[in-house]
């Protein structure tokens, strides 16, 4: 029995998801040829595509976790920044890291990623940071067209 003009499920290599397609035609029994119902691309017949499983172990998660963890950490850049953490006061002012701003050397700085750092070199267009999982070195004092952004 043809299913030459019957609808079927497909992959659409245009839209890249399974749909609902028409047969044009079959090559020996097997459907060969496909209409997309929702764009309209004719192209092969990929059939079902089977669900991509990977095996992740459980202590390695896919997301920032494991970046982080993947990342070696200097024990003395660690013992460093639990020292000067500890010896931060709790009143101390603790800023927030954007690249347009100028810093100096003692600050406390708050970083969407890497969390709390203490600036620990500065030069005029970037500085060192030291964070709980090492040095950093970050941008500082560019002007805001260089970061994309529009002058208002």
């Amino acid at each position: 029995m043809s299913l030459v003009g019957k609808n079927i499920d497909a992959f659409c290599s245009r839209c890249r998801l399974q749909l609902a397609h028409i047969v044009l035609y079959e090559v020996g029994g097997a459907v060969h040829r496909v209409k997309c119902k929702t764009c309209g691309c004719e192209h092969r017949y990929h059939g079902p595509r089977p669900e991509k499983r990977r095996e992740v172990p459980a202590e390695r998660r896919p997301g920032r976790e494991t970046s982080r963890m993947l990342r070696p950490v200097r024990p003395v850049d660690a013992r460093q920044w639990e020292q000067r953490k500890a010896s931060t006061t709790s009143d101390a002012v603790v800023w927030d890291y954007k690249w347009t701003e100028n810093y100096e050397k003692g600050d406390v700085v708050a970083h969407p990623q890497f969390g709390r750092g203490f600036v620990e070199k500065v030069a005029t267009d970037s500085m060192e940071v030291l964070f709980r999982e090492g040095r950093k070195q970050m941008a500082i004092n560019r002007r805001p067209e260089m970061n994309g952004e529009d002058k208002a």
